[in-house]
């Protein structure tokens, strides 16, 4: 098939009205009155976002989840997304059906279709991109620079499955070795990130500051510290792993530089948020609930930075921050 009959056949289905069918080169849509647009945009390249010869389902659910990720940190709602595909061309006809299932799985749970894109033949790597477009309602975005001294410090979701899936998933070694339920769990991790958009409603009405945890914990509560000028004090113990993690962590030689490990891997797309201390119930009572894992971590502090501390109080060292793009 040549570009266009691939759009015709894996692409034109998973769109919305706003993309036209695919049959023109722009999109269009109309936002509500009452809300404002959030865009956001990620990446993946071959053999650093996902394994060498790796191109489908999988692949594009990751893509799209880890989009859903930022908007849902913004407390945002999914609309529509932008694709663009730049891989070998004697690979896409094989490859890109499978790609535009994971799409249509995604896109179908969480309520948002594809208004556009652009593929183009390549003779280097495979690299995928997708811009994401939603809505927030005006003035109502949560941004990472509001956050103030004596806030809270939640996390929603675990630290760490990800980076136990991303070895399993490229064929490192894993000691102990996990069992069958947490072997799926940790690929799921990897593979299917959950965004957290079912805390939108928590975020709108609560969070002073937010960022989706993709680079690490660390790096991402950093970058709330560093734009709102204040510190931010993690509890070493308060941090949430599961109980197949915390096994892994217990068979290390050293089980807190492996804790630490698993939290600074980053590709867990909870969320890191700050809020005041007198809407501390009113989070626990929200997220029962909705049966979302809610964590409270640490505070907000004067001063500046990201630390973590032990039970004792000692700041705890911690080697590596989070993942850096460049």
């Amino acid at each position: 098939m040549n570009e266009f009959e691939l759009i015709e056949h894996c692409f034109a289905p998973l769109a919305g009205p706003e993309g036209l069918r695919l049959k023109d080169d722009t999109a269009l849509y109309t936002p509500r009155d009452d809300c404002e647009l959030v865009i956001t945009m990620d990446t993946f390249v071959e053999g650093v976002h996902f394994p060498d010869g790796m191109y489908g389902a999988d692949v594009a659910e990751r893509l799209l989840r880890t989009n859903l990720s930022d908007i849902a940190a913004k407390g945002g709602t999914p609309r529509g997304y932008l694709l663009s595909v730049a891989m070998n061309s004697e690979l896409m006809e094989q490859w890109l059906p499978a790609f535009a299932k994971g799409l249509e799985t995604t896109q179908s749970e969480f309520g948002c279709t594809l208004w556009g894109g652009d593929t183009t033949a390549t003779s280097g790597k495979a690299v995928f991109s997708i811009t994401l477009i939603g809505e927030v309602p005006k003035h109502g975005m949560v941004q990472r620079n509001g956050a103030v001294i004596g806030d809270d410090i939640w996390v929603s979701g675990v630290l760490g499955d990800a980076m136990l899936g991303c070895h399993l998933v490229t064929n490192q070694l894993i000691s102990p070795a996990p069992n069958g339920q947490d072997i799926y769990r940790f690929e799921s991790a990897y593979w299917r990130p959950e965004p957290a958009v079912k805390l939108r409603t928590i975020l709108r009405e609560y969070a002073t500051a937010a960022a989706d945890i993709s680079d690490g914990l660390m790096a991402d509560v950093a970058h709330i510290s560093r734009l709102s000028k204040a510190c931010a004090a993690l509890n070493f113990d308060a941090l949430p792993f599961s109980m197949g993690g915390e096994i892994w962590a217990d068979g290390q030689n050293d089980p807190i530089a492996a804790r630490i490990e698993l939290a600074s891997f980053g590709d867990d797309y909870g969320i890191v948020f700050t809020s005041s201390p007198k809407d501390r119930q009113a989070i626990f009572d929200a997220a029962r609930e909705g049966r979302l894992q809610m964590t409270l971590v640490g505070s907000i502090l004067p001063g500046e930075g990201s630390v973590c501390i032990d039970v004792e109080g000692q700041e705890i060292a911690w080697p590596k921050k989070g993942y850096r793009h460049v």
